[in-house]
């Protein structure tokens, strides 16, 4: 049976298994329902998201659809793909010098660029009308330069906002209606969701919806591509999809272009490639198991022994010994019988004695003519004969 040492450590490792696989299936469901991610996010599942969106451009055929969460710079070339940046806040129309040049060739170059901004009802805090004061449109790693001089969109461009309140019942704001002004196949009016709308446009831009005489949604051509803004992002949403689907708007929003990105960088999730994306993509997650199954072995292996216990010199019992004559003569009794052991030693001595000048051969005739004695007698005496043999060595000239 086990220890109560080992019946604690394998305890403790049932406990630990069963906590990484409640955490692992925690985090599935939270991923899979999506609400850990930003509102408009393509990856989020619930009515705040874009997700279903996104799965249906999936499921048409001859259009690719993919998430794009790179940094803006790695934009792919434009002339077939259509770039669609969602749920973006009105003041983070900015960006880098770097980021604005890889726009800008992607829009030139063919690209359809669509941009909605969060839906703002309320007065949103520290607003300015017209241009106002920008933040970067693109969340930027730790350690970045703040002070970089950055690019305003809007400028650029040729946009404003200004706010126009809406409709309050019992406190609360309300959506207004937004009617379509361009030709085109698309809704006649739309739900819109936002108390945002543009001023100051360029000649160059052309209204597709707006509130009254304030536009909500217009577009404009820059070189070979385009460029498609809204003040709101409802329309896109899961919710949306399932109240007030407008399809076709949805539908002419890529144009005719066979690729589809959906941008999560400005929402905060961009791929930083480290040691687990390196291992997934290179299918190594046996390796990681492996290592990890050796660590728990080692650290088994060292709190545990499988050896018995040793005795420490206090709990082992004492052993009483006898001395080397003791031991010398306990060996004799047992391998030579007792009337061959005069013989034997005679032997014994022989081979031993050859250099001892002091015994004489008539000594020696002596000794073994007694040793013959010994073995013929009927009663013999071993240790008065033993002791007559000593006699004879010890005897002085």
């Amino acid at each position: 049976m086990l220890n109560r040492r080992a019946t604690l450590l394998l305890a403790l490792l049932v406990l630990l298994v069963a906590f990484g696989y409640g955490l692992v299936q925690l985090f599935s469901l939270r991923f899979a329902h999506g609400d850990v991610y930003p509102p408009y996010s393509s990856l989020r599942a619930d009515p705040l998201g874009a997700r279903v969106y996104y799965e249906s451009l999936e499921q048409l055929g001859g259009t690719g659809v993919r998430r794009f969460i790179q940094p803006v710079e790695k934009l792919p070339h434009g002339r077939e793909a259509a770039l669609f940046i969602f749920g973006l806040a009105w003041d983070e129309m900015s960006a880098s010098p770097a980021e604005f040049k890889a726009i800008d060739n992607f829009v030139r170059e063919g690209g359809r660029l669509v941009v909605t901004l969060y839906p703002e009802l309320g007065r949103p805090r520290f607003f300015t009308s017209g241009f106002g004061t920008n933040r970067p449109a693109f969340k930027r790693p730790a350690g970045d330069d703040e002070d970089e001089q950055q690019v305003s969109l809007r400028a650029k461009w040729g946009f404003g906002y200004e706010h126009v309140p809406t409709p309050r019942k019992q406190m609360v704001f309300s959506p207004v209606e937004a009617r379509r002004i361009a030709p085109g196949p698309y809704p006649v009016n739309l739900t819109w969701h936002s108390a945002l709308v543009f001023t100051n446009l360029d000649l160059a831009w052309r209204v597709l919806y707006a509130r009254g005489t304030d536009p909500v949604m217009i577009e404009r051509p820059i070189g070979r591509g385009s460029i498609i803004l809204a003040t709101d992002s409802y329309f896109v949403s899961n919710e949306a999809l399932r109240k007030e689907r407008a399809a076709d708007l949805l539908a002419w929003l890529p144009g005719d272009k066979r690729e589809v990105l959906f941008d999560e960088t400005h929402l905060g999730v961009q791929q930083n490639p480290g040691i687990a994306t390196l291992a997934r993509r290179y299918g190594l997650q046996g390796g990681a198991v492996a290592l990890l199954a050796l660590a728990v072995l080692f650290i088994w292996k060292s709190s545990a022994s499988f050896l018995p216990r040793e005795q420490t010199a206090a709990e082992a019992a004492p052993v009483l010994g006898r001395e080397s004559a003791a031991g010398f003569e306990n060996l004799l009794r047992r391998g030579i019988a007792p009337k061959n052991l005069l013989q034997t030693a005679l032997d014994e001595w022989h081979k031993s004695s050859r250099l001892d000048a002091r015994v004489t051969p008539a000594r020696r005739e002596k000794i073994r003519a007694l040793v013959e004695a010994f073995n013929t007698a009927e009663k013999p005496n071993l240790v008065e004969t033993y002791r007559e043999v000593v006699r004879i060595l010890n005897r002085k000239k």
